[in-house]
């Protein structure tokens, strides 16, 4: 399998794996750092990076560090599916 990636093609595995993460990734999942256990929480935003209550994890930008321990944006996993569909 292959797909265009930025104008190429690549059946690069971590490509897909990206990509069907963040398709797992809703407005209101929960993110929480693998390191620290620190979670963002979309209702509640961050502060400390001046992201404002309602963004969703991926609309954060990718220079997002952990405000607990500094660890990069990609060492958030998926914490919890959207509310209210815990059970689905």
């Amino acid at each position: 399998m292959t797909e265009k990636k930025a104008g190429l093609t690549t059946n690069d595995p971590l490509f897909y794996l990206e990509r069907l993460e963040q398709q797992r990734i809703g407005p209101r999942t929960r993110m929480q750092c693998k390191v620290c256990g620190f979670v963002y929480d979309p209702d509640e935003g961050c502060l400390e990076w001046q992201v404002p209550p309602g963004t969703p994890f991926l609309e954060i930008p990718e220079n997002y560090d952990c405000p607990a321990c500094g660890c990069p944006h990609s060492s958030f996993i998926i914490l919890d599916r959207e509310r209210g569909h815990e059970n689905d």
